[in-house]
């Protein structure tokens, strides 16, 4: 059985009262231009940076300090791309 979009997003909503919201209502691109979270800019800019921190990453040595800094940005924003895609699919 297959649930209408509208009753998941209600649900949700019902569930989610009261929970803070982590999720930031804008996003500063890396041109420095504001959008909305979750906006096809916002989903592009966050595939970009997460090409480019993996292409510099992988110029750091294994083990290296700088490799887990690499790492630890890519964890950020594969998160913020989860939810960000999430929210663009919403809409």
């Amino acid at each position: 059985m297959k649930v209408s979009r509208k009753l998941r997003l209600a649900i949700r909503n019902i569930i989610n009262e009261g929970v803070p919201v982590s999720l930031p209502e804008s996003h500063l691109t890396i041109t420095g231009k504001v959008v909305p979270f979750g906006c096809k800019t916002c989903v592009n800019d966050l595939e970009h940076r997460i090409e480019d921190a993996k292409v510099r990453r992988d110029t750091c040595p294994h083990r290296s300090d700088s490799r887990e800094h690499y790492n630890g940005i890519l964890k950020v924003l594969r998160r913020e791309l989860r939810g960000a895609r999430k929210i663009h699919e919403e809409s």
